[in-house]
């Protein structure tokens, strides 16, 4: 080390004393930050999907409902009665192409078709009343218990459409 001389005396007086450093900017982020947005950004997206999923399947289910509500308006069970069950078995067939996509339930037709029905429903009193898509078409004059049908036709629309 070298001794003090007036010469390092007079350098050593025009340095400045130890300061600290400027506040950071706040643009540009750190690389964490970026990070945690862009993985927030994802989270949204997915959110953002999810709920535009469940809207259209809420759509879907109130078309489907008021599908039901027109065809009671449209034709009378007793009066019309084959015409009243087509439409109730456009209506669950609709459904279920919708919601069982693998299943190839488009195919099924007569007891078939009712058992696939009654094997989703809660309910084991559902094959009683729904029997009728499968033999009504057939009968001259169906005998049927249209609000049973039209309450198992609802529960169906509202637990898969």
């Amino acid at each position: 080390m070298q001794a003090a001389t007036p010469d390092n005396a007079q350098l050593l007086a025009q340095l400045r004393d130890i300061h600290a450093a400027g506040d950071p900017g706040w643009w540009p982020p750190a690389p964490g930050w970026w990070g945690l947005a862009a993985f927030a950004l994802l989270g949204l997206f997915f959110i953002l999907r999810a709920l535009a999923r469940k809207w259209v399947r809420l759509r879907r289910r109130r078309a489907w409902l008021r599908a039901l509500e027109a065809l009671d308006q449209q034709w009378d069970p007793r009066a019309q009665p084959h015409d009243y069950l087509a439409g109730l078995n456009r209506l669950f067939r609709a459904v279920a192409l919708k919601a069982f996509p693998e299943a190839r339930c488009g195919r099924l037709q007569g007891e078939e078709w009712v058992a696939f029905i009654s094997a989703l429903l809660p309910e084991g009193k559902a094959a009683e009343c729904l029997s009728a898509l499968a033999r009504g078409p057939y009968e001259p004059l169906p005998q049927f218990d249209a609000p049973a049908l039209r309450e198992q036709a609802r529960r169906w629309v509202t637990l898969y459409g």
